[in-house]
């Protein structure tokens, strides 16, 4: 208006704690605005939600907003995995101590088939959140091929059958945006140089996702079947012997499963390198060789190589420092192995110790990376579907300590899972105790114990498991927009742009590299690649010997998200290495922010991160 007005403004909250009075009277100048803040704490994670009015004795107006409230909390979880034939099993509980009461709790399930022992698996290559060409084609051949028995996998935080259908959908659209017009596929950007690794998975997917009833296009299925049938041609010159042995195995078991069998073509391979070739070129082979005697021979080869205790059974290969052109890891060979066991050798006395020795290696129920759980998934699919050929008709029934939590029967075949549900909280004032599962009748029980919770100490220090990692703000354009207080508080002016400076060291030659870095809430990152963006050239402090330099990077590829910037590699040298990425303080607040991480994708045990921050935007 032309004249200034009285405004009475008051805030009702939900899921916020606000810092400071409901409501302010300001005075707003003639035909101008004010800024009210009223400062606000998250309360718990979910939604906070507000609702402002604003009044006087001739106006009044109001709206209403809701906003994601996260937690920098790292959660944590444990998984273990058991079968019952007869009577009853006591697993001992410690509850978890200092943990967010209203995050987790114990996860009892049970079923009268193995299914649910797969469920952790599968949640992780849902959740898994690199869209490289490999990355979605591990993701397509789990989900797809376990189409048929995904209703088992009835985990809280698995979604359903139709929500994972649409996810390989729209998977299969986004690796074949990514295949080359030789049929082949590199591992992030359309265009780039066709991998033979990521192209011979990339078919293996599409196959499978065809197979079971997904749209894939002929045109493309052809192409991606064509690359595989000279993948000889695609081969580096630095690529040694036994990874061309590997690949060209690889690319002839899946074009036999896509039903173009060439079994010349493996029988010369196998007569050529002979015991040279490795456990896992040897599983590929076999389905392809029709010669009886090469098939017992590539029989009694699996069978001399299994490395047997008395409850499992692993094998071991070694591609030494090119096992990464391969993304190698030796439970996947495990995985393979299993596979072709279960198709051509169904009645081997390996199987059972096989799938008990790939069972036992889950860490919180899933296996080490998405190359293993895929492979993995994919055999023990193969397992499930030939054995339990018993019909199960018994009762469950679970205590946790002396009280009663839950009971089942299971009459016929089914893959039915009950899932009951222990709050964290629940199992604090519980104070510990065994939790009892019994089996009354036919049939074998299988059950999973799940453990989540998340630790309420949000100061992490940082960790060197194989790589150290520093990271620092730095002031674009007035050296006063950055300080740092001397408890390492970080003050930033609201409104600044900020030099987001990452380094890491690695200690060693490491391969397929994630580097991860959480933004504050209170930023916004700033991608070069559009037009008007504010392009920040190197700092005073960035140094070329240090494997960087302006216009050139380290890394493969880039990603930058609302709330973390990420960059990968495939491999990487020992030394060390800055990323540097710009973001801007958009909105004032304190916020805690959590450590920036590397890891070795396909060996997370490979990590390092650095320590939580605080930031203040003022």
């Amino acid at each position: 208006t032309d004249t200034a007005r009285q405004i009475d403004v008051a805030i009702e909250v939900s899921n916020l704690d606000l810092i400071g009075p409901a409501g302010v009277r300001v005075t707003v100048p003639a035909n101008d605005r004010v800024e009210v803040r009223f400062p606000a704490a998250a309360a718990e994670p979910g939604v906070g939600r507000f609702r402002v009015a604003a009044a006087n004795e001739s106006f009044a107006d109001a709206a209403e907003m809701a906003l994601p409230v996260y937690t920098p909390a790292t959660a944590e979880a444990f998984a273990t995995y058991g079968v019952i034939d007869e009577g009853a099993i006591a697993q001992p509980l410690e509850p978890p101590l200092d943990v967010f009461p209203q995050f987790g709790g114990l996860e009892i399930d049970t079923s009268s088939t193995a299914v649910q022992a797969l469920t952790d698996a599968v949640i992780y290559l849902n959740d898994y959140r690199f869209d490289s060409s490999d990355g979605l084609a591990s993701r397509i051949m789990a989900i797809a091929a376990l189409r048929d028995v995904l209703e088992a996998f009835d985990a809280a935080t698995l979604p359903d059958a139709a929500t994972l259908n649409a996810r390989v959908d729209d998977d299969v659209a986004k690796l074949l945006a990514l295949q080359n017009d030789d049929g082949g596929f590199p591992y992030w950007q359309r265009g780039r140089d066709s991998v033979p690794w990521q192209s011979i998975q990339a078919a293996h997917a599409l196959v499978l996702a065809d197979a079971n009833g997904y749209r894939v296009p002929g045109t493309k299925l052809a192409a991606a079947l064509g690359y595989l049938a000279n993948i000889e041609q695609a081969y580096a010159a630095s690529y040694g012997q036994p990874i061309r042995d590997t690949l060209s195995a690889y690319a002839l078991w899946v074009r036999t499963l896509a039903g173009d069998r060439d079994i010349a073509k493996a029988t010369a391979l196998y007569h050529d390198r002979g015991d040279a070739l490795g456990i896992d070129a040897i599983a590929w082979l076999w389905p392809s060789i029709a010669d009886q005697t090469v098939r017992d021979a590539i029989a009694s080869r699996i069978t001399n190589s299994a490395i047997d205790t008395a409850g499992a059974v692993t094998f071991a290969t070694d591609y030494g420092e090119d096992g990464y052109l391969l993304a190698y890891s030796s439970r996947r060979t495990d995985g393979i192995v299993l596979g072709s066991l279960v198709s051509e050798t169904p009645d081997s006395d390996l199987i059972p110790k096989v799938v008990a020795g790939l069972l036992a290696n889950q860490v919180r129920g899933r296996w080490n990376n998405a190359q293993e759980n895929a492979f993995i998934l994919l055999a023990m699919n193969a397992y499930f579907n030939t054995f339990e050929d018993v019909t199960p008709n018994f009762v469950a029934r679970t205590w946790l300590g002396d009280a009663f939590v839950a009971e089942h029967t299971y009459e016929g075949r089914s893959t039915d899972q009950v899932v009951t549900t222990v709050p964290i909280g629940g199992l604090i004032s519980a104070n510990g105790g065994d939790i009892i599962i019994s089996k009354d009748g036919d049939g074998r029980l299988y059950y999973r114990l799940g453990l989540r919770y998340a630790p309420n100490d949000l100061r992490l220090d940082a960790r060197d498991e194989g790589f150290i990692v520093e990271r620092s703000y730095e002031a674009v354009d007035d050296p006063s927009d950055v300080s740092r207080d001397p408890d390492g508080t970080w003050r930033i002016r609201a409104g600044a742009t900020v030099r987001v400076q990452v380094t890491m060291i690695a200690d060693a030659r490491r391969t397929n590299v994630a580097l991860v870095d959480p933004l504050p809430a209170g930023f916004e990152p700033v991608n070069p690649s559009l037009a008007n963006a504010q392009i920040i050239t190197p700092g005073d402090g960035d140094d070329p010997s240090r494997a960087w330099y302006w216009g050139w990077n380290w890394f493969e590829h880039e990603n930058l998200k609302d709330d973390r910037a990420e960059v990968f590699t495939t491999l990487l040298s020992a030394g060390a290495y800055d990323y540097t990425y710009t973001a801007r303080a958009t909105t004032p607040g304190t916020f805690v922010t959590p450590p920036t991480r590397a890891e070795e994708i396909y060996s997370p045990e490979t990590f390092g991160r650095s320590a939580t921050d605080t930031v203040i935007v003022e």
